[in-house]
Parts: C-alpha cells; sequence; structure tokens
C-alpha cells in the first residue's frame, strides 16, 4: 500500500525564476523561502516519488489534439525550457505511474497517456525552486487549464479522489502529491484572452494573429485569491465547487487562473484535508497571486 506523506500547492509562473530581480526583495525573499521550505518537507517525509499536477500552455499539445487528463508513463519526462526555463530532464518512476494510469482507469478516469513525456515551465518551476538537485523521481499530470471547454471544477476535483484512490492501492511506498497553477493572473493581451475563448473547431487556424504577449506588471485580485487559499485552508473545496464555474472564475480572477483545478484536483486527492498556509504575495511583477499551500494530516492509507 502506499503512503500520501505529504501534499502541497502552489503557483508555478515561470517569472518567479525569469524575473526573480524585477519582485521587489521582500515578497520575492518571502516566496522563495516559501518554496525552500516546501522542498525541506518534502526530502524530510523521503518520498519514493512525487505525484506532480501541472498545466500545459499550448506549447506540448497544440489545439490539434487537446486532451483534459494526460499522466506520464515513459522512463523521463522532458522539460522543454520554455519561457526562459533551461532544459531539463527528470526521471518518471515509470512502475507507479503505470499503476496511477491503470487505477484512473478502472475507476473510470479516462486518463490519456504519453510514452514519451514532455513537461513545460509548470513542472519545472516549483521543482527547480523546492528541489534544485531534481533527484526524486515524479510522476506528471497534465490537466487542461488553457484550451477551452476545460473540464468542469466539479470535473477536477473528482479526477483528484480517483487519483487519490488510485495511489493509495499502489505498492508499498510513500508519495508526495503538489499541484502547480494560479492564482489570479491575466495571461496575454485582452485580443489573446478573448480569441482564446472561442468556440473549439474554429481557433487553430488563426493562431498567429493572437501572438502571447506578456506585460511587465499584471492586475492580481488579491481579494479571490485569499478567499480560496481561505477555502482550501479550511477543507472547504466542495464549496468553491457549489458557488464558482469557469465563467466566474475567469472574470473575477483571469484566464490564469483557471490552474486553480490543479489545487482542486490536489484537495480531491486528500479528501479535502485543511491545509496550512506557507506565503501567498501579490507579485504584480510575476503577474500572479503567488502562493504555497501544505496540506495537514495527509499521511492515510486505504
Amino acid at each position: 500500500m502506499v503512503d500520501v506523506v505529504g501534499a502541497f500547492a502552489c503557483s508555478h509562473a515561470a517569472l518567479l525564476l525569469t524575473r526573480a530581480a524585477q519582485a521587489p526583495e521582500a515578497q520575492r525573499r518571502v516566496i522563495y523561502d516559501a518554496f525552500a521550505e516546501m522542498g525541506e518537507q518534502i526530502v524530510a517525509s523521503k518520498p519514493d516519488a512525487i505525484v506532480i499536477v501541472g498545466t500545459d500552455h499550448g506549447r506540448i499539445y497544440p489545439l490539434s489534439h487537446v486532451s483534459q487528463f494526460t499522466i506520464g508513463v515513459s522512463s523521463m519526462a522532458r522539460g522543454i525550457g520554455d519561457a526562459g526555463l533551461p532544459l531539463k530532464d527528470i526521471r518518471i518512476h515509470q512502475a507507479f505511474a503505470q499503476e496511477v494510469l491503470t487505477g484512473c482507469l478502472d475507476a473510470g478516469v479516462d486518463l490519456a497517456y504519453s510514452e514519451a513525456m514532455t513537461i513545460d515551465h509548470s513542472f519545472l518551476t516549483p521543482l527547480l525552486l523546492s528541489m534544485p538537485e531534481l533527484d526524486i523521481p515524479i510522476v506528471p499530470l497534465v490537466q487542461n487549464c488553457n484550451a477551452p471547454p476545460l473540464p468542469t471544477l466539479r470535473r477536477s476535483h473528482a479526477v483528484g479522489e480517483a487519483l487519490g484512490e488510485a495511489i493509495r492501492r499502489g505498492q508499498a511506498g510513500r508519495v508526495v502529491v503538489i499541484g502547480t497553477g494560479g492564482l489570479s493572473h491575466w495571461v496575454g493581451s485582452p485580443a489573446f484572452q478573448g480569441f482564446m475563448t472561442e468556440p473549439a473547431g474554429t481557433r487553430i487556424e488563426r493562431q498567429k494573429e493572437y501572438p502571447l504577449t506578456l506585460t511587465d506588471t499584471g492586475h492580481v485580485n488579491e481579494e479571490f485569491d485569499r478567499a480560496f487559499i481561505d477555502v482550501i485552508c479550511h477543507g472547504k473545496a466542495r464549496q468553491f465547487l457549489n458557488e464558482w464555474d469557469t465563467d466566474r472564475v475567469r472574470v473575477a480572477a483571469g484566464n490564469g487562473a483557471q490552474e486553480v483545478r490543479n489545487w482542486l484536483l490536489v484537495a480531491g486527492v486528500v479528501q479535502d484535508r485543511p491545509g496550512r498556509l506557507i506565503a501567498y504575495e501579490p507579485v504584480k511583477e510575476w503577474l500572479t497571486g503567488t502562493a504555497l499551500v501544505q496540506f495537514t494530516h495527509t499521511e492515510m492509507r486505504h
């Protein structure tokens, strides 16, 4: 049986690394210290694998084929070096990834899978900040938070519940789970954001008309961020599911905030355990409300 010995949710903007110097020093120090604390907690828990749930930003899974959930079952995950990050290869715990895939399929979650897994900054940023040695094997899971239509918020949480069962039914071992993304941020120009909400099947021929560009600073909705963190830390993800949907999240917190799905998925994995806020900073130079949460009392057996 597998023990879930740690679970976290955190932001993943590559700007945390590539624009480190542009952020106010006090905010940068708080966030960097928080990632270092997460890394220390993970190393101390001595996991055999890290199940990490991230996002693709259209560089790996283009509009020619968009899956909602994809797990890597190759022996390595190749970081593509996007958003100014270095190329990196990270070992996948292949046997455990295969068990998780089978377990989710048995539970009715039709995961797509990759035998040549590639990952972007949504995986690399938090791992490089917390554990730069990258010496713990991962099980990478990509959730579509970028190209509408997206899985519903409720579906993200339900997939997390099924994933948690599949994890705990695996062979003996210790596992940490991380969900990455958000919080509030608006990605690209208003024209780009509007283009990405157009119906599936109408965008691929016009993508070049809407390039993704980033500004020097960006709006952050601190009120949304703190309210969402409060919901997660009090184990009330289901309350959020009852009150929010995709459109409301986009209007209140931006298209980038759709990545709260990865937080909700991990909340499902740990059965809505409460959490502890490690740090939050509304860093406009990173265009992102930036946070880290540790779910408490996560060791569970099936």
